[in-house]
Formats: C-alpha cells, sequence, structure tokens
C-alpha cells in the first residue's frame, strides 16, 4: 500500500491492454503499481492509460519494461532483419573540393568492402526556372547550343574523373568497379532518383558542393538527400583531411534513443568490421542524468552486446547545458574523428537538421557525419 509520504512516479502512458499486461509484470516482479482512470478503462481512452509505481521503484520498472520490449520483439525485430554488407555505394560529385574527398573515401571503404561504386554528376537545366516560353528562334537556338555545351562539358569532367579514380584502383590492386551517370536537372531530385533506382548501400558526397547550395553546412541538397533516401549517407564537410581510413581510429554514436538505434548500430557495426575502429555511444542529457536515460543506455548495450560480443564499445550519459556543447566537448576528450546517428524527426537529435545547429556542428567539429534514416 502507498502512504501519503511516498512520490508517485507515472512510468509511461500506454493502450489498455499493454498497461494492463505490463502491470501483471510488475506485480509479478514484486513492484507495486496501479493504471490511472481505471474508471475509463471501458471506454475510448485515445490517451491511453497511465502506469504509476513508488518513486523508489521507477528504475526497477523501467529496466523490466525494456526488457519486456525485447521479450516481445519490439527492438529484437533487427535481428530478423539481414543486415547487408555495402555492396554499392553512391558518389554524387560536381567536381568542387568537399566531392572529391568524398571520392577518397568511397575508393577505401570500397576496397574494404570489396563494394562497387557509382558517381553521378547532375549538371543544370535552365529550363527548370525558365521565364515563360519566349518564342524568338534565337532564344532557343541559344538555350540548345548552351545544352549541348554543358552537357559535353560535364561528361568531359566526369570521364577525367573516373579516369582518374580507375588509376588510383590500379594502383592500389584492388578490383573496385567503378561506373557513372550523368544527368540534368536539379541535383537532390536526380541523386533521389538514382538511389530509389541503383539501390546502394551508401552514399557518400560532399556537405559543401553539389552547387554550393548551403543554407546550413551540410548545404540543401545533402539536407534533402538525407531525408528522402533510405541507404545510409556520409556527408564529408569540405575542409576535412582525410588520410585514409587508418587514420580513422574512434567513431562516436550519437544516440537519443530511437527505435531504431539497435538497426543503426548493427549497421554501423558492419561497416566498419574491416577497420580498426573503437566505437562509442553516447547521449547528452540535458541538466542532470534522468533514470530512463540509465535504464535506455543499458538496454542498448545489451542488445548490441548480445548480437556482437566480440566488438567492444564504450557506452556514455553525458551531462551538458547544450547538446552541441556537450558533443563537441565528448568528441573533444575522445579524439572522435566520425560522428554516426539517426535521422529522425522527434528528440534532441533532429535539431541537427535545423540550419543553425547543423551549421555550428560541423563549423566546431568539422567531421564526417554518418546519418542513418529511421524507418519511421
Amino acid at each position: 500500500m502507498y502512504t501519503q509520504e511516498e512520490k508517485i512516479a507515472v512510468v509511461a502512458r500506454y493502450s489498455n491492454s499493454r498497461a494492463l499486461l505490463l502491470q501483471s509484470k510488475l506485480m509479478a516482479e514484486g513492484i507495486e503499481c496501479f493504471l490511472a482512470h481505471e474508471n475509463l478503462l471501458q471506454g475510448a481512452v485515445s490517451s491511453g492509460v497511465e502506469l504509476r509505481v513508488k518513486a523508489s521503484d521507477l528504475e526497477s520498472a523501467l529496466r523490466i519494461i525494456e526488457r519486456s520490449k525485447s521479450e516481445h520483439g519490439i527492438q529484437k525485430e533487427s535481428s530478423i532483419i539481414a543486415l547487408r554488407s555495402v555492396r554499392k555505394i553512391l558518389v554524387p560529385v560536381d567536381f568542387s573540393n568537399a566531392s572529391l574527398k568524398s571520392c577518397g573515401y568511397a575508393l577505401a571503404l570500397a576496397a574494404k568492402l570489396k563494394a562497387d561504386i557509382k558517381l553521378l554528376h547532375v549538371y543544370y537545366n535552365p529550363v527548370i526556372d525558365m521565364a515563360p516560353f519566349d518564342t524568338s528562334h534565337a532564344y532557343q537556338v541559344n538555350l540548345t547550343n548552351y545544352l549541348h555545351e554543358a552537357e559535353q562539358s560535364a561528361r568531359h569532367q566526369l570521364t577525367n574523373l573516373v579516369k582518374d579514380l580507375k588509376n588510383q584502383v590500379k594502383k592500389s590492386k584492388s578490383n573496385t568497379k567503378i561506373t557513372y551517370s550523368l544527368a540534368n536537372g536539379l541535383a537532390a531530385d536526380e541523386i533521389i532518383a538514382l538511389s530509389r533506382k541503383y539501390k546502394p548501400g551508401l552514399i557518400i558526397l560532399g556537405s559543401h558542393g553539389i552547387g554550393h547550395q548551403s543554407e546550413s553546412l551540410l548545404g540543401s541538397v545533402t539536407a534533402k538527400v538525407i531525408s528522402k533516401t533510405a541507404a545510409p549517407v556520409l556527408a564529408i564537410p569540405e575542409n576535412s583531411t582525410f588520410k585514409g581510413f587508418d587514420s580513422l581510429k574512434n567513431i562516436l554514436y550519437a544516440t537519443d534513443f530511437d527505435k531504431s538505434d539497435h538497426i543503426a548500430m548493427s549497421k554501423l557495426i558492419n561497416l566498419l568490421h574491416p577497420f580498426d575502429v573503437k566505437l562509442f555511444c553516447a547521449h547528452i542529457s540535458i541538466g542532470t542524468k534522468k533514470s530512463w536515460q540509465k535504464v535506455k543506455m543499458e538496454n542498448l548495450s545489451q542488445l548490441i552486446g548480445n548480437e556482437f560480443k566480440k566488438v567492444p564499445i564504450h557506452y556514455d550519459l553525458v551531462v551538458s547545458d547544450d547538446v552541441i556543447n556537450g558533443l563537441e566537448m565528448y568528441m573533444r576528450n575522445n579524439s572522435i574523428d566520425v560522428i554516426a546517428l539517426t535521422n529522425h524527426n522527434r528528440g534532441v537529435l533532429a535539431r541537427f537538421f535545423t540550419p543553425s545547429i547543423t551549421k555550428m556542428l560541423l563549423k566546431r567539429v568539422n567531421k564526417p557525419l554518418l546519418v542513418f534514416k529511421s524507418p519511421d
């Protein structure tokens, strides 16, 4: 029984059936709990039912609930998904420094993963932004000549780049296959369209390239590709330095406890398995550490540990007054070379994709950013 002196904590809000099931599990584990608004259980309560326990039992209750999720397959579903190794890498290029660096990353990854590379160059089509149709013959002739010259110039630059990359492959004695595609139109739309057709395991592109449209440091094109494609995207800052993957030692997965973290971390581990790197997983807690954050991190650690027993991962809850400050401090203290995260619409990390926060993060840390797409 509860006394007036004991504080009551709300575990979470669930559907009626789920709340009743969890209540029985908690009671079986010796944790007293009750459902709020029980008088409405027979009605249609769209907001669900609150599951409440003594504050002193909150952390234990959260652990039991997290374990229950795994047992019922809510997070185990990722174990069923076939995590194929990356076999195809798509590299959009516009011949900027950033996109040329992305080619270096792609060559190094492809050699280790035995993957193919497809380059894509999108040259601008002025017809898209053309004013109302001008019937003058001279205008039509000039436009036709311009488009022809633009295509010829783009094709020449692209074939020269492919030739150079193939020479690098030959010198490195790898068997990487390189193909290319040329398209005209809007860069982001063409990248997304080819990604859906080519189905790459990874997209690598420069965060300052593709027309240099930089509403954020990621660039408007990169941000749109991240939001509209299913493949992971590796964004390379223009002024980052790349000395080969052997120089990359520490990788950070920044978690905001998205339900697809298990899938993203599994993909990350599979991607990195040929390399000698150390993996960190950190969550930035604003103000103070919360009980539910500790439990979530423990559960994530257990799930990944059970699946990848021989992969050492360092897990941390970091307290900071600001997400960017916390990440920057953590990356500096642990000499992080690449930051990975999941792009989703909820939670603190979603703020990375607003122009000001993204610009601040990448400008200050200047590290490659690997973004996985949350299924929801």
